[in-house]
């Protein structure tokens, strides 16, 4: 009986898959072609290597805040869509442009007038290497400015993204993506070496591939959107741009602590790769090349999580709070046969990626060891996180904050912090234990999923 409640019939794994296959794709296709241009940034100076490194951690916590940005509303939306509410879709599409806007230019001030201090947090004048840090400094501003320009595409393609995937439709973002990345390692090519009579211009011309892909996607997602009579709610800023007052207040209210969640955690991770770089500018170098290898394994678990919560939100929105208590432990067991398989893979090729950068052959040994250490955490990882997901579905913000930030800051970076300042262990003993932290998570998440606290149908709230 026990296996009975563990295991979904076909078409439970069928809708699974539908929606979580285009996103899966997705996902891996932009993490290779990320690998693909780390491995030809990786052929230039350690100097420009460190550069783009370093200028991507700042990137990734804008990142990560635009996704905390969609999230919220994202929650209702999926619930609207499950409750057939296009009036309330819309409310929330309006919602995610407003705050975007916002935060773009929130994000542009900083990168613009602290963008020394930023990477000054990364480059420690005590280290004997042959990296200048003036050079990585130089060579990151080029980068990063460049990339501020692309950040302006990135918020509308994923404004429509998200709202497109409310709905179960991932195969069109899939599909911009691809075609996006396929333009970017091209263009990485020809820009970066100067290839076919193009300049050669280094980190500048891994930026502007990027750019420019980042434009092509959004206008791929935005032509479906607005030629696609389905979907064609997602333009409804174009009659009116600001949402209702209530709207603003209920999402707000809602959903704000999963958009600090998304800026603390991204901050955090920012924060313990600082601790790592305390061991060296070529941990800097070997820790970059291992997050781009394990984050393309590791968005099996948060595609498969983004589908979860996709469905188990229609799910309650519909109003189906027993179904989706009970999908909700299939699909913790499906993450961690999800979990073991990744894992199984990630060590196969602990090697061979590393293998081909360009670098001194120390940092590429201190990579393979370390992925294969993140090999062994990746199921634990993967569970966490579909603990979170299904949490985050029912609304549950709370929760999802402190299962999420307030562990990374409070938690996982304190104790990282600790071991790397009054210790002298290796950077392998610390990412070992910063890493094993992760086994707090998988209780504490077990017993949240397995109570129902989550279980809700947040649309009410407006009756």
């Amino acid at each position: 009986m026990k296996l009975k409640k563990l295991l979904g019939n076909k078409s439970f794994y069928k809708n699974l898959l539908i929606v979580s296959i285009p996103i899966i794709l997705s996902q891996i296709i932009g993490q290779f072609v990320n690998i693909l241009d780390n491995l030809m940034v990786g052929q230039l100076s350690s100097e420009e290597f460190n550069a783009v490194s370093i200028a991507n951690q700042f990137l990734f916590i804008f990142n990560l805040t635009i996704f905390g940005i969609m999230a919220g509303p994202s929650i209702f939306a999926t619930q609207y869509h499950g409750a057939k509410n296009i009036d309330g879709v819309k409310e929330c599409i309006r919602y995610k442009w407003l705050l975007s806007i916002v935060i773009l230019i929130i994000g542009l001030i900083i990168f613009i007038t602290c963008d020394d201090l930023l990477f000054n947090l990364f480059i420690h004048n005590e280290e004997l290497n042959d990296c200048n840090p003036i050079d990585v400094i130089n060579f990151g501003k080029d980068y990063l400015y460049i990339m501020l320009i692309g950040l302006i595409p990135f918020i509308i393609g994923e404004i429509y993204s998200s709202n497109l995937r409310e709905d179960k439709e991932t195969l069109i973002p899939m599909i911009a993506n691809i075609i996006a990345v396929g333009i970017n390692l091209v263009l990485n090519y020809l820009l970066i070496f100067g290839k076919f009579g193009f300049p050669t211009l280094g980190v500048k011309g891994a930026a502007i591939a990027t750019v420019i892909a980042r434009i092509i996607s959004c206008l791929i997602v935005m032509f479906f959107a607005i030629i696609n009579k389905k979907y064609r709610y997602n333009n409804c800023i174009f009659k009116k741009f600001f949402p209702k007052f209530t709207t603003v207040k209920l999402i707000f209210k809602n959903s704000y602590l999963l958009l600090f969640n998304e800026v603390l955690w991204s901050t955090g991770m920012m924060l313990i790769n600082y601790c790592y770089s305390l061991r060296g500018l070529d941990v800097v170098a070997a820790t970059n090349i291992v997050s781009t290898f394990t984050n393309l394994f590791g968005f099996f678990g948060t595609s498969v999580g983004s589908a979860v919560a996709i469905i188990l939100g229609q799910t309650l929105g519909a109003n189906k709070l027993q179904e989706a208590k009970e999908d909700s432990v299939k699909y913790l067991a499906f993450s961690v046969i999800l979990g073991v398989c990744v894992a199984i893979l990630m060590y196969i090729l602990k090697d061979t990626i590393p293998s081909l950068y360009k670098m001194d052959s120390s940092i590429i040994d201190t990579a393979s060891l370390l992925i294969a250490i993140s090999a062994i955490v990746i199921p634990i990882r993967v569970y966490s996180i579909t603990c979170y997901f299904i949490i985050r579905s029912g609304g549950k913000v709370l929760i999802t904050f402190l299962f999420d930030s307030v562990f990374t800051i409070c938690i996982r970076f304190l104790v990282t912090f600790l071991v790397v300042y009054f210790t002298n262990a290796s950077i392998y003993i610390v990412y070992m234990i910063s890493e094993l932290l992760e086994i707090i998570k998988i209780f504490v998440g077990t017993i949240l999923v397995k109570k129902g606290i989550w279980i809700e149908n947040i649309t009410k709230k407006e009756d």
